[in-house]
């Protein structure tokens, strides 16, 4: 079940991929805009991981009744870095264009996030060495 699960994952990331350059070619040659860039894609990234991690933060922080600012400034920074990406792409593309465009980001880049997210954590833990801890007294 593993193996079809992860051929599902393949083939729905192949499919992501296939309509995120679909999608661009559309809009350069209709809007002369493109929505999936380098650029859109690293500040949407951090926006989800700002306003996740902000959210967490601020969450855990008021259950434990301490300073929850920290976690409202990281929650603010991603809102008002994904409000400029979406601005963006209303200064520069026609107005129907722009929003079918953001609809698309504010969908497609959530499972990119988590992908990107989940890369950078095995990145780091291969790059520290992390090694599995096994428990002998149970």
């Amino acid at each position: 079940m593993l193996i079809l699960s992860l051929i599902g994952l393949l083939a729905a990331a192949f499919a992501v991929y296939t309509f995120i350059l679909w999608f661009n070619q559309y809009t350069r040659i209709h809007a002369q805009y493109q929505f999936f860039t380098t650029d859109h894609s690293i500040a949407m990234v951090f926006s989800y991981a700002l306003m996740f991690f902000g959210n967490s933060w601020m969450h855990t922080a008021l259950l434990a009744h301490e300073d929850s600012m920290n976690g409202a400034l990281l929650l603010t920074a991603g809102v008002l870095l994904f409000v400029g990406v979406i601005i963006n792409n209303f200064l520069y593309a026609p107005k129907r264009y722009a929003l079918v465009g953001s609809i698309a980001q504010i969908i497609l880049y959530i499972p990119i996030a988590i992908g990107a997210v989940i890369i950078v954590a095995v990145v780091v833990a291969w790059a520290y060495g992390t090694k599995p801890v096994y428990v002998v007294n149970n």
